[in-house]
Protein backbone atom coordinates (compact mmCIF):
# COMPACT_ATOMS: atom_id res chain seq x y z
CA UNK A 1 0.00 0.00 0.00
CA UNK A 2 1.96 2.82 -1.16
CA UNK A 3 0.53 6.87 -1.13
CA UNK A 4 -0.56 8.43 -4.39
CA UNK A 5 -1.45 12.08 -4.92
CA UNK A 6 -3.54 13.06 -7.86
CA UNK A 7 -1.63 14.74 -10.70
CA UNK A 8 -0.45 18.17 -9.66
CA UNK A 9 -1.45 18.28 -6.57
CA UNK A 10 0.28 20.77 -3.85
CA UNK A 11 0.24 21.30 -0.25
CA UNK A 12 0.73 25.03 1.43
CA UNK A 13 1.52 25.72 -2.47
CA UNK A 14 4.12 23.35 -3.17
CA UNK A 15 3.92 21.07 -5.36
CA UNK A 16 4.27 17.25 -4.06
CA UNK A 17 6.68 16.29 -6.69
CA UNK A 18 8.53 19.22 -5.32
CA UNK A 19 8.89 17.93 -2.00
CA UNK A 20 9.55 14.59 -2.93
CA UNK A 21 12.35 15.00 -4.53
CA UNK A 22 13.48 17.52 -2.06
CA UNK A 23 13.33 14.65 0.64
CA UNK A 24 14.88 12.50 -1.63
CA UNK A 25 17.93 14.78 -2.23
CA UNK A 26 17.55 14.86 1.38
CA UNK A 27 18.05 11.43 2.42
CA UNK A 28 20.79 10.80 0.37
CA UNK A 29 22.72 13.35 2.21
CA UNK A 30 21.48 14.20 5.64
CA UNK A 31 21.89 17.58 4.48
CA UNK A 32 18.77 20.32 4.97
CA UNK A 33 20.87 22.56 2.56
CA UNK A 34 20.86 20.05 -0.70
CA UNK A 35 16.82 20.19 -0.04
CA UNK A 36 16.10 24.14 -0.22
CA UNK A 37 19.77 24.08 -2.60
CA UNK A 38 17.73 21.78 -4.95
CA UNK A 39 18.29 23.97 -8.27
CA UNK A 40 16.44 22.18 -10.55
CA UNK A 41 13.20 22.13 -8.84
CA UNK A 42 13.18 25.39 -6.94
CA UNK A 43 14.09 28.25 -8.36
CA UNK A 44 15.68 30.38 -5.52
CA UNK A 45 16.70 29.34 -2.23
CA UNK A 46 13.19 31.05 -0.89
CA UNK A 47 11.34 28.55 -2.72
CA UNK A 48 12.88 25.46 -1.26
CA UNK A 49 13.03 27.18 2.12
CA UNK A 50 9.07 27.45 1.98
CA UNK A 51 9.32 23.68 0.73
CA UNK A 52 11.13 22.63 3.64
CA UNK A 53 8.87 24.39 6.03
CA UNK A 54 5.73 22.56 4.49
CA UNK A 55 7.33 19.01 4.81
CA UNK A 56 7.75 20.16 8.75
CA UNK A 57 4.04 21.08 9.37
CA UNK A 58 3.61 17.71 7.21
CA UNK A 59 6.02 15.58 9.97
CA UNK A 60 8.21 14.29 7.17
CA UNK A 61 11.34 15.44 8.81
CA UNK A 62 12.42 14.65 12.43
CA UNK A 63 13.27 17.51 14.59
CA UNK A 64 17.06 18.51 12.96
CA UNK A 65 15.56 18.17 9.82
CA UNK A 66 18.38 16.00 8.46
CA UNK A 67 16.27 12.43 8.58
CA UNK A 68 12.95 11.57 7.09
CA UNK A 69 10.51 10.03 9.63
CA UNK A 70 8.76 7.27 8.50
CA UNK A 71 5.95 9.57 6.96
CA UNK A 72 8.57 11.31 5.20
CA UNK A 73 9.85 8.01 3.55
CA UNK A 74 6.78 6.91 2.60
CA UNK A 75 6.13 10.36 0.76
CA UNK A 76 9.84 10.23 -0.77
CA UNK A 77 8.24 7.31 -2.46
CA UNK A 78 4.68 7.86 -3.57
CA UNK A 79 3.70 8.15 -7.03
CA UNK A 80 1.38 11.06 -8.75
CA UNK A 81 -1.48 9.49 -10.58
CA UNK A 82 -4.81 10.61 -12.10
CA UNK A 83 -7.06 9.48 -10.14
CA UNK A 84 -9.90 7.12 -11.12
CA UNK A 85 -14.05 6.82 -10.19
CA UNK A 86 -14.48 3.98 -8.12
CA UNK A 87 -16.94 2.42 -10.67
CA UNK A 88 -14.48 2.58 -13.01
CA UNK A 89 -12.09 1.27 -11.01
CA UNK A 90 -14.64 -1.73 -9.95
CA UNK A 91 -14.87 -2.70 -13.14
CA UNK A 92 -11.11 -3.55 -13.55
CA UNK A 93 -11.06 -5.81 -10.22
CA UNK A 94 -14.42 -7.15 -11.39
CA UNK A 95 -12.20 -8.40 -14.83
CA UNK A 96 -9.58 -9.33 -12.52
CA UNK A 97 -11.04 -11.36 -10.48
CA UNK A 98 -13.13 -13.15 -13.04
CA UNK A 99 -9.32 -14.34 -15.01
CA UNK A 100 -8.82 -15.69 -11.26
CA UNK A 101 -11.61 -18.16 -11.98
CA UNK A 102 -10.55 -18.98 -15.38
CA UNK A 103 -6.87 -19.59 -14.14
CA UNK A 104 -8.24 -22.23 -11.27
CA UNK A 105 -10.76 -23.63 -13.68
CA UNK A 106 -7.92 -25.02 -15.75
CA UNK A 107 -6.84 -28.73 -14.21
CA UNK A 108 -3.31 -28.35 -16.27
CA UNK A 109 -2.82 -24.90 -14.65
CA UNK A 110 0.62 -23.60 -14.45
CA UNK A 111 -0.24 -21.71 -11.13
CA UNK A 112 -3.25 -21.69 -9.35
CA UNK A 113 -4.62 -18.48 -7.25
CA UNK A 114 -5.65 -19.40 -3.75
CA UNK A 115 -6.34 -16.33 -1.94
CA UNK A 116 -7.07 -12.41 -2.98
CA UNK A 117 -7.07 -9.97 -0.34
CA UNK A 118 -8.21 -6.54 -0.98
CA UNK A 119 -7.65 -3.03 1.11
CA UNK A 120 -6.86 0.61 0.59
CA UNK A 121 -9.42 3.23 -0.88
CA UNK A 122 -11.37 0.79 -3.01
CA UNK A 123 -12.14 -1.29 -0.33
CA UNK A 124 -13.17 2.16 1.74
CA UNK A 125 -15.17 2.61 -1.05
CA UNK A 126 -13.78 6.34 -2.03
CA UNK A 127 -15.07 8.21 -4.87
CA UNK A 128 -11.78 8.57 -6.57
CA UNK A 129 -9.11 6.34 -6.11
CA UNK A 130 -4.76 5.97 -7.07
CA UNK A 131 -4.47 2.16 -7.91
CA UNK A 132 -6.52 -0.99 -6.67
CA UNK A 133 -4.54 -2.70 -3.65
CA UNK A 134 -4.36 -6.57 -3.41
CA UNK A 135 -2.31 -8.88 -2.11
CA UNK A 136 -2.52 -12.12 -3.99
CA UNK A 137 -1.61 -15.61 -2.53
CA UNK A 138 -0.62 -18.01 -5.70
CA UNK A 139 0.86 -21.13 -5.56
CA UNK A 140 2.23 -23.75 -8.41
CA UNK A 141 -0.70 -25.71 -10.13
CA UNK A 142 -1.80 -29.12 -8.68
CA UNK A 143 0.14 -30.92 -11.63
CA UNK A 144 3.53 -29.48 -10.24
CA UNK A 145 2.86 -30.31 -6.78
CA UNK A 146 5.94 -32.53 -6.06
CA UNK A 147 7.38 -31.35 -9.76
CA UNK A 148 9.69 -28.23 -8.76
CA UNK A 149 11.84 -29.20 -11.45
CA UNK A 150 9.12 -29.51 -13.98
CA UNK A 151 7.24 -26.21 -13.10
CA UNK A 152 10.46 -24.36 -13.61
CA UNK A 153 10.81 -25.97 -16.97
CA UNK A 154 7.25 -24.99 -17.87
CA UNK A 155 7.84 -21.83 -16.67
CA UNK A 156 10.07 -20.33 -18.42
CA UNK A 157 8.90 -22.27 -22.02
CA UNK A 158 6.08 -20.14 -21.48
CA UNK A 159 7.87 -16.61 -20.57
CA UNK A 160 9.43 -17.36 -23.71
CA UNK A 161 6.41 -17.27 -25.74
CA UNK A 162 6.43 -13.65 -25.33
CA UNK A 163 9.85 -13.18 -24.40
CA UNK A 164 11.73 -15.68 -26.61
CA UNK A 165 15.61 -14.41 -25.30
CA UNK A 166 14.37 -14.60 -21.56
CA UNK A 167 16.82 -15.83 -19.16
CA UNK A 168 16.22 -16.26 -15.17
CA UNK A 169 18.84 -13.41 -13.50
CA UNK A 170 18.09 -15.41 -10.49
CA UNK A 171 16.85 -18.89 -9.25
CA UNK A 172 13.41 -18.94 -9.86
CA UNK A 173 13.02 -15.77 -11.23
CA UNK A 174 11.22 -17.57 -14.08
CA UNK A 175 8.41 -18.16 -12.14
CA UNK A 176 7.77 -14.89 -10.71
CA UNK A 177 8.07 -13.67 -14.29
CA UNK A 178 5.43 -16.25 -15.16
CA UNK A 179 3.01 -15.50 -11.90
CA UNK A 180 3.01 -12.34 -13.01
CA UNK A 181 2.02 -12.60 -17.14
CA UNK A 182 -0.83 -14.85 -15.98
CA UNK A 183 -1.92 -12.78 -13.28
CA UNK A 184 -1.94 -9.17 -15.11
CA UNK A 185 -1.28 -9.90 -18.57
CA UNK A 186 1.39 -8.89 -20.58
CA UNK A 187 0.92 -5.26 -19.86
CA UNK A 188 -0.27 -4.51 -16.09
CA UNK A 189 -2.84 -1.75 -16.29
CA UNK A 190 -1.46 1.42 -14.28
CA UNK A 191 -4.35 1.36 -12.14
CA UNK A 192 -3.19 -2.07 -10.59
CA UNK A 193 -0.28 -0.98 -9.75
CA UNK A 194 -0.99 -1.74 -5.97
CA UNK A 195 -1.42 -5.42 -6.88
CA UNK A 196 1.64 -7.65 -5.34
CA UNK A 197 1.60 -11.53 -5.52
CA UNK A 198 2.61 -13.46 -2.25
CA UNK A 199 4.42 -10.24 -0.70
CA UNK A 200 2.39 -10.62 2.53
CA UNK A 201 2.78 -7.44 3.66
CA UNK A 202 -0.14 -7.00 5.26
CA UNK A 203 1.02 -9.77 8.00
CA UNK A 204 3.62 -6.48 8.90
CA UNK A 205 1.45 -4.00 8.81
CA UNK A 206 -2.36 -3.03 10.76
CA UNK A 207 -4.16 -2.37 7.77
CA UNK A 208 -7.95 -3.22 7.57
CA UNK A 209 -8.88 -5.82 4.56
CA UNK A 210 -11.40 -7.72 3.30
CA UNK A 211 -10.61 -11.71 1.72
CA UNK A 212 -12.71 -11.32 -1.48
CA UNK A 213 -11.75 -14.62 -3.81
CA UNK A 214 -10.70 -17.92 -2.48
CA UNK A 215 -9.94 -20.91 -4.76
CA UNK A 216 -12.45 -22.79 -2.71
CA UNK A 217 -15.58 -20.38 -2.32
CA UNK A 218 -14.74 -18.12 -5.15
CA UNK A 219 -15.34 -14.33 -5.40
CA UNK A 220 -17.10 -12.40 -2.45
CA UNK A 221 -17.26 -8.89 -2.87
CA UNK A 222 -19.56 -8.69 0.02
CA UNK A 223 -16.83 -10.27 2.44
CA UNK A 224 -16.42 -9.02 5.94
CA UNK A 225 -13.75 -6.17 6.26
CA UNK A 226 -11.06 -7.60 8.65
CA UNK A 227 -9.56 -5.02 11.39
CA UNK A 228 -6.39 -6.64 10.18
CA UNK A 229 -5.29 -9.95 8.06
CA UNK A 230 -5.66 -13.11 9.79
CA UNK A 231 -1.75 -13.43 9.96
CA UNK A 232 -0.96 -9.96 10.87
CA UNK A 233 2.00 -10.44 13.92
CA UNK A 234 3.07 -6.97 15.19
CA UNK A 235 5.71 -8.88 16.80
CA UNK A 236 7.03 -9.21 13.59
CA UNK A 237 10.58 -7.39 12.30
CA UNK A 238 10.14 -6.34 9.09
CA UNK A 239 13.13 -4.47 6.84
CA UNK A 240 10.97 -2.72 5.32
CA UNK A 241 12.63 0.98 5.12
CA UNK A 242 9.04 2.37 3.51
CA UNK A 243 6.00 2.35 5.56
CA UNK A 244 2.98 0.97 3.91
CA UNK A 245 0.38 4.18 4.28
CA UNK A 246 -2.36 5.04 2.33
CA UNK A 247 -2.23 8.46 2.88
CA UNK A 248 -1.01 11.06 5.24
CA UNK A 249 -3.26 14.06 7.06
CA UNK A 250 -2.87 17.61 5.65
CA UNK A 251 -2.89 19.68 8.53
CA UNK A 252 -5.21 23.00 8.56
CA UNK A 253 -2.33 25.80 8.67
CA UNK A 254 -2.88 28.26 11.41
CA UNK A 255 -0.20 31.18 12.15
CA UNK A 256 2.60 30.39 10.40
CA UNK A 257 6.05 31.02 11.95
CA UNK A 258 9.16 32.87 10.09
CA UNK A 259 11.41 30.54 8.45
CA UNK A 260 14.62 29.01 9.45
CA UNK A 261 17.06 31.87 8.83
CA UNK A 262 19.82 29.20 8.32
CA UNK A 263 18.25 28.60 4.48
CA UNK A 264 20.21 32.04 3.58
CA UNK A 265 23.22 29.91 4.37
CA UNK A 266 22.07 26.49 2.93
CA UNK A 267 22.46 24.82 6.62
CA UNK A 268 26.07 24.96 6.24
CA UNK A 269 27.70 24.94 9.98
CA UNK A 270 29.60 28.06 9.28
CA UNK A 271 26.57 30.13 8.80
CA UNK A 272 28.27 31.70 5.42
CA UNK A 273 25.95 33.04 2.82
CA UNK A 274 26.84 32.45 -0.33
CA UNK A 275 24.97 35.03 -3.02
CA UNK A 276 25.93 32.21 -6.13
CA UNK A 277 23.62 29.74 -3.73
CA UNK A 278 20.63 31.77 -4.06
CA UNK A 279 18.90 30.69 -7.59
CA UNK A 280 20.96 29.83 -11.14
CA UNK A 281 23.11 32.05 -12.70
CA UNK A 282 20.76 34.03 -14.97
CA UNK A 283 18.17 34.64 -12.51
CA UNK A 284 20.34 35.32 -9.04
CA UNK A 285 19.50 38.99 -8.08
CA UNK A 286 20.23 38.07 -4.98
CA UNK A 287 24.19 38.06 -5.99
CA UNK A 288 23.52 40.54 -8.49
CA UNK A 289 22.89 43.22 -5.31
CA UNK A 290 25.55 41.87 -2.95
CA UNK A 291 28.03 42.82 -5.81
CA UNK A 292 26.70 46.29 -6.54
CA UNK A 293 26.13 46.89 -2.20
CA UNK A 294 29.37 45.05 -1.25
CA UNK A 295 31.68 47.83 -0.46
CA UNK A 296 35.02 45.46 0.15
CA UNK A 297 35.46 41.59 0.05
CA UNK A 298 34.07 40.12 3.14
CA UNK A 299 32.44 36.93 4.56
CA UNK A 300 28.99 37.07 5.44
CA UNK A 301 27.04 34.65 7.84
CA UNK A 302 23.84 34.35 9.68
CA UNK A 303 23.96 33.06 13.28
CA UNK A 304 21.17 31.40 14.76
CA UNK A 305 23.16 30.98 18.24
CA UNK A 306 25.87 32.76 20.09
CA UNK A 307 27.96 30.45 20.03
CA UNK A 308 29.13 30.93 16.93
CA UNK A 309 29.92 34.18 17.21
CA UNK A 310 33.38 35.57 16.83
CA UNK A 311 34.34 36.80 20.20
CA UNK A 312 34.51 40.78 18.95
CA UNK A 313 30.91 40.12 18.22
CA UNK A 314 30.56 38.24 21.79
CA UNK A 315 30.83 41.25 23.54
CA UNK A 316 28.72 43.96 22.03
CA UNK A 317 26.06 44.02 24.29
CA UNK A 318 22.45 41.94 23.78
CA UNK A 319 24.48 39.31 21.65
CA UNK A 320 24.60 36.85 24.05
CA UNK A 321 20.65 37.01 24.40
CA UNK A 322 19.08 33.69 23.14
CA UNK A 323 19.10 33.16 19.25
CA UNK A 324 17.11 31.10 17.65
CA UNK A 325 16.64 30.02 14.09
CA UNK A 326 12.98 31.53 13.65
CA UNK A 327 13.09 34.53 15.62
CA UNK A 328 16.15 36.95 16.73
CA UNK A 329 19.08 35.91 14.64
CA UNK A 330 22.75 37.86 14.27
CA UNK A 331 23.90 39.01 10.78
CA UNK A 332 27.85 39.69 10.46
CA UNK A 333 29.82 41.01 7.69
CA UNK A 334 34.29 40.36 8.24
CA UNK A 335 36.53 41.16 6.53
CA UNK A 336 40.12 39.42 7.36
CA UNK A 337 42.23 42.32 5.13
CA UNK A 338 41.28 45.35 7.45
CA UNK A 339 39.60 43.20 10.46
CA UNK A 340 36.38 45.11 10.05
CA UNK A 341 33.62 43.82 11.76
CA UNK A 342 29.85 44.81 11.02
CA UNK A 343 26.95 43.14 12.59
CA UNK A 344 23.10 43.23 12.04
CA UNK A 345 20.81 42.08 14.78
CA UNK A 346 17.52 41.57 13.69
CA UNK A 347 14.07 39.84 15.26
CA UNK A 348 11.53 38.09 13.25
CA UNK A 349 8.22 37.79 13.99
CA UNK A 350 4.30 36.57 12.42
CA UNK A 351 1.24 37.75 14.53
CA UNK A 352 -2.30 38.04 13.95
CA UNK A 353 -2.81 42.28 14.81
CA UNK A 354 -5.81 44.05 14.33
CA UNK A 355 -7.21 40.76 12.11
CA UNK A 356 -4.01 41.33 9.93
CA UNK A 357 -1.27 38.69 10.18
CA UNK A 358 1.50 40.97 10.14
CA UNK A 359 5.09 39.42 9.03
CA UNK A 360 7.89 41.83 10.73
CA UNK A 361 11.13 42.02 10.78
CA UNK A 362 12.73 44.53 13.36
CA UNK A 363 16.66 45.24 13.31
CA UNK A 364 17.69 45.94 16.69
CA UNK A 365 21.15 46.79 16.21
CA UNK A 366 23.61 47.87 13.51
CA UNK A 367 27.58 48.53 14.32
CA UNK A 368 30.82 47.96 13.17
CA UNK A 369 33.30 47.00 15.74
CA UNK A 370 36.27 48.96 14.96
CA UNK A 371 37.32 52.99 15.35
CA UNK A 372 37.33 55.57 12.85
CA UNK A 373 34.60 53.49 11.02
CA UNK A 374 30.97 54.62 11.08
CA UNK A 375 28.70 52.38 11.92
CA UNK A 376 27.11 52.38 8.65
CA UNK A 377 29.85 50.36 7.36
CA UNK A 378 28.93 47.42 5.57
CA UNK A 379 25.21 48.19 6.19
CA UNK A 380 23.93 47.57 2.62
CA UNK A 381 25.37 44.52 2.64
CA UNK A 382 23.71 42.80 5.35
CA UNK A 383 20.33 44.98 4.64
CA UNK A 384 20.56 42.63 1.39
CA UNK A 385 20.64 39.29 3.26
CA UNK A 386 18.09 40.57 5.88
CA UNK A 387 15.65 42.12 3.14
CA UNK A 388 16.24 38.12 1.74
CA UNK A 389 15.40 36.76 5.04
CA UNK A 390 12.00 39.52 5.44
CA UNK A 391 11.12 38.28 1.82
CA UNK A 392 11.39 34.40 3.00
CA UNK A 393 9.61 34.95 5.86
CA UNK A 394 6.23 36.73 3.45
CA UNK A 395 6.84 34.61 0.66
CA UNK A 396 6.32 31.17 2.93
CA UNK A 397 3.42 33.50 5.30
CA UNK A 398 1.68 34.10 1.99
CA UNK A 399 1.79 30.22 1.19
CA UNK A 400 0.77 28.89 4.34
CA UNK A 401 -2.08 31.92 4.93
CA UNK A 402 -3.99 31.25 1.21
CA UNK A 403 -3.74 27.34 1.49
CA UNK A 404 -5.29 28.03 5.53
CA UNK A 405 -7.44 31.05 7.01
CA UNK A 406 -6.70 33.52 4.24
CA UNK A 407 -5.94 36.60 6.19
CA UNK A 408 -5.34 39.87 4.91
CA UNK A 409 -1.55 39.64 5.55
CA UNK A 410 0.81 42.85 5.60
CA UNK A 411 4.96 42.60 5.67
CA UNK A 412 6.81 45.34 8.04
CA UNK A 413 9.87 46.57 8.49
CA UNK A 414 11.15 48.29 11.75
CA UNK A 415 14.04 49.47 13.78
CA UNK A 416 15.10 50.86 17.36
CA UNK A 417 15.72 54.03 18.05
CA UNK A 418 19.54 53.17 17.75
CA UNK A 419 19.99 51.98 14.26
CA UNK A 420 19.86 54.79 11.63
CA UNK A 421 16.30 55.83 10.17
CA UNK A 422 17.71 55.04 6.92
CA UNK A 423 17.91 51.21 7.21
CA UNK A 424 14.56 50.42 7.75
CA UNK A 425 13.44 51.88 3.81
CA UNK A 426 17.08 50.05 2.73
CA UNK A 427 15.57 47.02 3.70
CA UNK A 428 11.94 47.45 2.12
CA UNK A 429 13.79 48.50 -0.80
CA UNK A 430 16.12 45.86 -0.89
CA UNK A 431 12.77 43.50 -0.67
CA UNK A 432 10.63 45.00 -3.16
CA UNK A 433 13.46 44.13 -5.61
CA UNK A 434 13.98 40.65 -4.51
CA UNK A 435 10.00 39.88 -4.47
CA UNK A 436 10.15 39.47 -8.41
CA UNK A 437 12.70 36.78 -8.12
CA UNK A 438 10.08 34.53 -6.34
CA UNK A 439 7.96 34.16 -9.29
CA UNK A 440 8.50 30.76 -11.43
Amino acid sequence: MSITFPRKFAIGGVPVTNIKEGLKSLSRTSDPGSFVGLRSVFPTLIHGSHALEIASLLGLLDDERSELTPTGRAVAHSRSVVKTELTKARAVLDQLLARFEAINADPDRLISINRVYLYGSVMRGDPLVGDIDLEIEASRGPAYANDLQGYLRDCLSFVRRFAPNYVPPAYMAESDKAMDHLVFGQRRAPILKGAVINVRNLITIAARCQLIYTIQNGIDLNAPILTTHPDYDPAIETSHEIPHLASIEVPKFGIPEPVDARFISKFHPSGRVAGHDFASPTSNLLARLLRVHERQSSTLKVHVSSDTLHPAFAKQGGLTDDLSPKGTIVLTAETDRSELRSLMKIERTVDMIDGTLTVDLKVCDLATLQRRRTDEAHADCLAVVAATIHIADRFHALEVNEAGSNYPIEATVTTASSVPDAIGPLIQQFGSRLSGSLVS
